[in-house]
């Protein structure tokens, strides 16, 4: 079932926890993929999100779950914006059109890694990781730590508390709709 896939693995997002959530979906298992998503848009972007696809190929695509407001404010962060203009993003630009560069990307050669600003990781790691892959590493979880890892380490085990318990909160309520999240709440 979609809605437990979504569930699963982009709860932080759904929850609004972090500014967005990527999940590989395969085509096999969900051959009406975008009727499928366009009924959960329907009944989910009243609630502010949004699940895309990022990009595709004949057997898998790849997701992205968002809540717009959280992800407009996190990509507006100057730091944000600088960073993924060196990457070659625009200036000032609104989350559907760095998502629009991002699915440009996605679709060319070799993989546009700033996609972890999107997904929120630290700057400091997703600089690390272009710029030196393994080399200087300090610790591998959701993503790969650089720079201060007692803080990454903190965050991820928010982020894999979080995400656990609201997966199995989702995926024990009958209707996916019943996620019940307020954005005045966040």
């Amino acid at each position: 079932m979609l809605e437990r896939l979504i569930a699963y693995y982009c709860a932080l997002a759904l929850a609004g926890i972090k500014p967005a959530n990527i999940a590989s979906c395969s085509k096999k298992q969900f051959p009406n993929l975008n009727s499928g998503l366009e009924k959960l848009n329907g009944e989910l972007n009243r609630k502010d999100i949004f699940i895309e696809i990022l990009c595709e190929c004949e057997k898998r695509a790849l997701l992205i779950v968002y809540r717009r407001n959280i992800l407009e404010r996190h990509l507006s962060r100057r730091c944000n914006k600088d960073f993924l203009k060196q990457c070659g993003y625009p200036e000032e630009g609104t989350a559907a059109e760095y998502l629009t560069v991002l699915r440009a990307k996605l679709r060319g050669s070799g993989f546009p890694h700033e996609i972890g600003v999107f997904l929120g990781y630290p700057l400091c790691d997703i600089y690390g990781f272009i710029n030196h892959r393994d080399k200087g590493c300090l610790l591998v979880g959701e993503w790969k730590v650089y720079h201060n890892a007692d803080e990454a380490e903190n965050i991820s085990h928010f982020f894999l508390c979080h995400s656990l318990g609201f997966s199995v909160f989702c995926q024990k309520n009958s209707a996916f709709v019943k996620i019940h999240l307020s954005t005045s709440a966040l």
